[in-house]
């Protein structure tokens, strides 16, 4: 007689709910992401004052991360959640009375922080509720949540501004952030062990989500640098806009987790690291190399296949094999890299483009795909994280 082995349930009423949190949660942020620059510029600022408001939320989504990784797993997952909700709630509204720019640029960089603690405690709360032996299949369904608000929101933020003015596009942030507020605040709680270390500097940083944190963040400085300047090169190349490329790029990492959704439990992370960022090289090469409209689209498809690829096998590596005291910490660990590779990459491309072009520009940041190839070869495929068949896999 064959036996069976029953696969737990990942679709439960905690897991979906997470999901819907967490494409709230990004459709806030993605709804302002393009459309502030443009506040900004509405309340007299210049190009220094855009530049100022985009660092500052990115360095305060930074900064925070590692402490409110540390509150995660000390006070809770739905504690942290709700504050970081509450805060990315009332600040959309807070926009509407700001009196000048600095007050704008004040009220940005504590959005920063807020949405730091909510994508950390999102990220973190999901963990817990994803069956162990599906983590990998979890994470990237719970991914596309994500990835479909990467979509949908920045067209939705333009359309609102443009049609109808900031007050319904900040009043549309705000009601998103609420929504997943009311989301969050439904979902049964798992009972899990909470941290109670002191607040030390070594207990900031999950020492075992490294590897998968350092691959992501070499990655992430090739992928962000083109999200950043896809658009500005698609028109001075006579190409379709950046929202076709943007939108290429969504539907492969959707299919991508759809269809390879349980390939990181069966086979481990290593063939999804290896193809990802061969993937995200010959993308960008593609973009470069031939300028005509089939490559550009082959380009959008390759680099959505390698973030679709890329970014949930690591994230599980990152967590699988800790404690889940630590979850919290290692879910910093691994965006604090995710958040630090756009913000370096960003800066680095700047500099090349003022001094190179933008094609030189594309042809040295592809290294970086590389680089995470590399660093993942020599320290992240036997690593105790791993999930790899011959790697130390662990059943934490």
């Amino acid at each position: 007689m064959i036996s069976h082995i029953v696969q737990p349930k990942l679709w439960t009423g905690s897991f979906v709910k997470i999901c819907f949190v967490n494409f709230f949660i990004f459709v806030n942020f993605h709804a302002l992401l393009p459309t502030f620059p443009f506040f900004v510029t509405y309340l007299g600022g210049d190009a220094v004052a855009i530049g100022i408001a985009t660092a500052l939320f990115s360095i305060a989504s930074i900064v925070s991360r590692p402490f409110v990784g540390w509150l995660v797993d000390t006070k809770g997952r739905c504690a942290i959640l709700i504050l970081g909700l509450t805060g990315m709630t009332l600040i959309p509204m807070g926009y509407f009375v700001s009196a000048g720019i600095s007050m704008a640029i004040l009220l940005r960089t504590l959005h920063g922080a807020f949405h730091a603690a909510s994508s950390n405690a999102s990220s973190t709360w999901v963990a817990d509720i994803i069956p162990h032996s599906r983590m990998g299949e979890g994470l990237g369904m719970y991914g596309l949540s994500m990835a479909l608000s990467t979509a949908a929101a920045p067209a939705l933020g333009l359309a609102l501004m443009n049609i109808w003015g900031f007050r319904p596009l900040f009043a549309a942030a705000a009601l998103s952030a609420l929504i997943a507020l009311l989301v969050g605040v439904s979902i049964k709680d798992k009972k899990y062990k909470l941290s109670t270390e002191p607040l030390h500097f070594n207990e900031l940083f999950e020492r075992m989500s490294i590897p998968a944190s350092v691959t992501q963040f070499f990655f992430m400085m090739a992928y962000g640098v083109v999200e950043v300047y896809v658009a500005i090169y698609a028109t001075a190349n006579h190409l379709p806009s950046g929202g076709i490329y943007f939108i290429c790029i969504a539907v492969a990492t959707v299919l991508t987790r759809i269809l390879l959704g349980r390939a990181v439990d069966k086979y481990g992370e290593a063939p999804m690291v290896y193809t990802g960022n061969v993937a995200i090289v010959a993308g960008i090469l593609l973009l470069v190399l031939a300028h005509n409209i089939p490559c550009y689209v082959l380009s959008a498809l390759l680099l959505g296949y390698s973030f679709g690829a890329i970014q949930p096998s690591l994230q599980t590596m990152a967590m699988h094999a800790v404690a889940p005291e630590r979850r919290g910490a290692a879910s910093s660990t691994f965006f604090v890299a995710f958040d630090f590779g756009i913000a370096l990459g960003g800066f680095v491309a700047g500099v090349l483009v003022k001094h190179l072009g933008y094609d030189n520009m594309f042809l040295l940041i592809a290294v970086t795909g590389v680089l995470s190839l590399i660093y993942y070869y020599i320290f992240g495929r036997n690593h105790q994280s791993s999930l790899n068949p011959h790697g130390h896999r662990s059943e934490t």
